[in-house]
């Protein structure tokens, strides 16, 4: 176990051999327990997965397409708030 401290902007520095474990791209998932910080990894869903979800096994075109475009402005989203605060 290593100790870190939480910088006065929020952020906190992970050691070297927990950020070999995780891609630079990685999403990460972040929920407290106790007194515990817990950081999970997010892995994208795969099609199949989405369609078992789908209520009748089915989803309009125009859903799907709606769905992705919500990912994406969410994608864009954290993407131009995560280089907001690493250029601040």
């Amino acid at each position: 176990m290593k100790a870190i401290k939480v910088q006065t902007d929020g952020s906190i520095r992970l050691p070297k051999e927990l950020l070999r474990l995780f891609p630079s791209a990685s999403e990460l998932a972040v929920w407290t327990e106790g007194d515990m910080i817990i950081l999970k990894r997010l892995t994208p869903l795969k099609p199949s997965e989405i369609a078992q979800r789908a209520p009748d096994g089915e989803i309009a075109l125009e859903e799907i397409a709606a769905e992705v475009h919500e990912m994406r402005r969410e994608k864009r989203s954290r993407r131009h708030s995560a280089s907001a605060h690493s250029s601040g």
